[in-house]
């Protein structure tokens, strides 16, 4: 396509040049019709410059009829001339026949051969260069490397991608992308051990940007799968270059949330998810991350001494005869109730594929400033919201419970959810 728009543009701008000089030409080959109807044109303002005089006195009948026949004689003889070549005298041929040599001339001129030679050069010199100082190279690569995004799980594709590339890699060995993309078409079909290589030669060539940190990130997770997915002090290093570019650059989180969860170690993960919640809070994998840090802390809450602090089961099931989109979200809150219009004292969410559960909601839940233990009495509501917000909207189904007093003990509830709001 770069090489058909350029011609187009190409031709385009031919035309600015070549469309004036082919109406020149062609109104010069219409001058002898031009210069008859100026004749006739020419008759007639003087002959009307003859009766004013006649009519004014200036000048008498007899000078006005000689006038008159001398312009009548002058044009006759020029039309008889343009209509009649036959007519024409050996030397009015000759002169004609020199008219016609010195038009044809006047093609070979410096105003006719100076633009034409331009056109003609123009797209010579302009390949020549831009193959010299241009990006053709980097256009070129443009599509290999859009390729190599666009494709999903085609090993062939994969494996053609990596000749390709590979070849441009060696061709071009100070291109970093060259490198990266090459990587990436490795681990695509499994090549973990290639595909570090040439993300660590995309890294060398990179400068401390976040770009950098992005390459450095996928080095540190091919490492980690070549290490039989152990932390070793290489890979540690290598996240630590990372995250001193970037501190939230998303492969080295999602690395090192995936290895606490796998040590359950669910505190470290939390942390490292919440970190990857605010790179795009609104995002559907933020809402997959809210759901597995909810599923974390009911984990952690099992395994508390309930002496710690107050703590609430809190039992959820859909009516029998309710059928919801298992996507839809489910908000569980407790409140302070004596204090209304004050944020959660603790709050968890689910979807409604995830129903019935047991819910545990404590101090580790808590939202805001408050917890369960700071409010005497509490109650629990369930939301299940259509617009996936906290906040209760028509059309979404809520249940509440009676106020009771958490006094620092572990307390059980069940709530099914039935009532749809006005």
């Amino acid at each position: 396509m770069f090489w058909i728009y350029t011609v187009l543009l190409f031709l385009l701008a031919a035309l600015f040049v070549l469309l004036p000089l082919w109406l020149n030409a062609r109104s010069d080959e219409e001058d002898p019709g031009l210069r008859k109807q100026a004749n006739v044109d020419l008759f007639q303002e003087r002959s009307d410059e003859l009766e004013a005089d006649l009519s004014a006195g200036n000048i008498d009948q007899q000078q006005f009829g000689t006038l008159l026949a001398e312009l009548q004689r002058g044009l006759l003889a020029d039309v008889e001339l343009s209509e009649n070549p036959k007519s024409q005298s050996a030397a009015s041929k000759k002169k004609s026949a020199r008219k016609q040599g010195a038009s044809r001339e006047s093609f070979f001129s410096l105003t006719y051969v100076a633009p034409t030679a331009f056109v003609v050069l123009l797209p010579i010199l302009a390949y020549g260069l831009y193959n010299q100082w241009g990006y053709i190279d980097d256009v070129q690569v443009m599509d290999l490397f859009q390729r190599t995004v666009d494709n999903q799980g085609d090993t062939e594709e994969a494996r053609e991608l990596i000749v390709t590339i590979g070849e441009l890699a060696q061709a071009n060995p100070e291109m970093p992308w060259a490198f990266y993309f090459l990587a990436e078409n490795f681990a695509a079909i499994g090549l973990f051990e290639q595909a570090q290589i040439a993300y660590q030669r995309a890294a060398e060539l990179l400068e401390e940007t976040p770009e950098k940190a992005l390459v450095l990130g996928r080095v540190a997770m091919s490492m980690y799968i070549n290490s039989e997915f152990e932390f070793s002090d290489e890979v540690l290093s290598v996240i630590e270059q990372a995250r001193a570019i970037n501190p939230n650059e998303m492969s080295v989180l999602q690395l090192l949330a995936g290895d606490a969860e796998q040590r359950e170690d669910f505190n470290d993960a939390i942390d490292y998810w919440r970190l990857m919640i605010q790179v795009n809070p609104n995002s559907e994998f933020a809402q997959e991350l809210r759901f597995r840090i909810s599923a974390a802390q009911q984990l952690l809450a099992k395994d508390e001494d309930t002496t710690q602090g107050p703590s609430v089961d809190v039992n959820i099931n859909l009516a029998d005869n309710l059928a919801l989109d298992p996507n839809l979200r489910v908000f569980i809150a407790a409140r302070n109730a004596e204090q209304e219009g004050m944020p959660p004292l603790a709050a968890i969410d689910t979807t409604v594929g995830a129903l019935p559960a047991t819910i545990r909601l404590d101090n580790s839940s808590a939202v805001g400033p408050f917890n369960l233990a700071s409010a005497e009495t509490i109650y629990v509501s369930v939301l299940v919201s259509n617009r996936g917000v906290a906040t209760p909207s028509p059309g979404d189904y809520r249940e509440v419970s009676e106020s009771f007093s958490p006094n620092g003990q572990h307390t059980e509830i069940a709530l099914t959810v039935s009532e749809r709001l006005p």
